[in-house]
């Protein structure tokens, strides 16, 4: 780190002390703020069974629908590219 010219390394101590108890402030701020601003939040309802059956239902079918897009990006990768030599297809 470059510091001014003819700056002491007692200015420079003095720089760095100052430093760090305007950062240890900014911290004991932060903390106090806080505080004063947490809120309490309300536990989520229960769930109906339809509901969980609904939700079930949309993760299901996003599963589903990525195992076929990873189906057809394997069956893309096996006729454009070999993956490496010990791949079955690197002789061709």
């Amino acid at each position: 780190m470059r510091y001014p010219t003819g700056c002491t390394d007692e200015d420079i101590a003095e720089v760095l002390d100052g430093f760090e108890e305007e950062m240890l402030a900014s911290i004991r701020r932060g903390r106090a703020k806080s505080k004063l601003e947490a809120k309490v939040l309300e536990f989520p309802p229960k769930l109906s069974e339809q509901e969980l059956i609904r939700r079930q239902l949309i993760i299901d079918q996003a599963w589903q629908r990525l195992v076929e897009q990873r189906g057809e990006l394997e069956r893309i990768a096996e006729r454009s590219c070999h993956r490496g030599p010990f791949d079955s297809d690197s002789n061709l």
